[in-house]
C-alpha cells in the first residue's frame, strides 16, 4: 500500500519539488507579457448604408408597388390585407433610370460590406468580385402584420431596405409597440441556446441578445443570411414598404479560400 501524508513526503527524492512549492515550468516567455487574453471568434458583421437618392427615388418606389400590388393579388385572387409579399422577381419587372442606379447602389455597398467583413480571411487580397441576386421582392405590412423569426438560404448576404415607414416620432409613439414598432430585430447566434438560461454580470457581454434596426427611410441593412432575424409588428398611418433580397458574392478568380490540408 502508497504511504501518505508526511512518510510519503520525506521519501521524495533530493532535489525533486516541495509540497509547499509547486514546479514552475521555464519557457522562453516566463515572466513577460504573453499577449491578449481576450479573443473574440466569429464576430456578426452587419453593414448600414444609405442612399442619398432615397427622397426622390422611394416614393417612386411606392407608386410602382402599389401596381404591382394590385396585379398580383389579382393574380392570386388574394383580397387586400395588413400584410404583403410580392413574387421574389422584383430585379426583373422593374424598368427604369432610377431602379438601375438603385441596383448600382446596392451592389456597391454588397462590396463594400463585403470587403470590410473579409478583410482578414481575404489575407489582403484584392479579389474581383461577382455580386448574384437569389431574389428581390418587396413587402408591406400594416395594423400589426409582422414576419417571424427566419433565416434565408441558398445565399451568403441578406437585405432590407426601408421605403416607407412613419416618422420616427410618431412611429415610436405607438401605444402597444413603442420604440419596437416595425424594426427589423436581429437575433445573436447564441440565442437559442439562451432560451430561460442562467444570467449574470459574468456574461453580460451576451445581453441583450438581439440587436433592434431602426427602419430609416433610405437605410439599407446588410446582414449574413445565417442571422435569425424578424420583422416586428407595425401599426402606423404608413404601411412599412421595405425591399429585401438575397446575394451570393463569388470572386472572379475563384471562391476557394484554403487549401485541403490540415492547418
Amino acid at each position: 500500500m502508497a504511504k501518505t501524508g508526511r512518510a510519503a513526503r520525506a521519501r521524495r527524492p533530493p532535489g525533486s519539488p516541495s509540497a509547499s512549492r509547486p514546479a514552475q515550468a521555464k519557457t522562453p516567455s516566463a515572466g513577460k507579457a504573453t499577449g491578449p487574453a481576450i479573443q473574440r471568434l466569429w464576430p456578426t458583421p452587419i453593414g448600414l448604408h444609405g442612399y442619398a437618392a432615397a427622397p426622390k427615388v422611394n416614393p417612386l418606389l411606392v407608386e410602382a408597388f402599389a401596381e404591382l400590388r394590385s396585379a398580383q393579388q389579382r393574380q392570386r385572387g388574394e383580397k387586400p390585407g395588413p400584410f404583403f409579399a410580392s413574387d421574389d422577381d422584383l430585379l426583373e419587372r422593374m424598368k427604369s433610370d432610377e431602379w438601375r442606379d438603385f441596383i448600382r447602389f446596392l451592389v456597391s455597398s454588397l462590396n463594400e460590406t463585403t470587403k470590410k467583413a473579409n478583410g482578414e480571411a481575404w489575407a489582403g487580397r484584392a479579389l474581383d468580385l461577382r455580386v448574384g441576386f437569389q431574389g428581390m421582392w418587396f413587402q408591406c405590412s400594416r395594423d400589426g402584420a409582422f414576419h417571424d423569426i427566419h433565416t434565408h438560404g441558398n445565399c451568403s448576404w441578406s437585405a432590407a431596405y426601408i421605403v416607407q415607414i412613419d416618422e420616427p416620432e410618431q412611429r415610436v409613439s405607438h401605444p402597444v409597440y413603442g420604440a419596437a414598432n416595425g424594426v427589423t430585430r436581429l437575433y445573436g447566434p447564441h440565442f437559442t441556446a439562451m432560451a430561460g438560461a442562467f444570467t449574470d454580470v459574468g456574461n453580460a457581454y451576451l445581453q441583450p441578445p438581439h440587436l433592434d434596426i431602426e427602419p430609416v427611410p433610405g437605410r439599407l441593412l446588410l446582414f449574413p443570411s445565417w442571422l435569425a432575424h424578424k420583422a416586428m409588428p407595425y401599426g402606423g398611418e404608413k404601411d412599412r414598404i421595405i425591399i429585401s433580397f438575397n446575394a451570393s458574392i463569388h470572386a472572379a478568380e475563384g471562391d476557394q479560400m484554403h487549401g485541403y490540408s490540415a492547418h
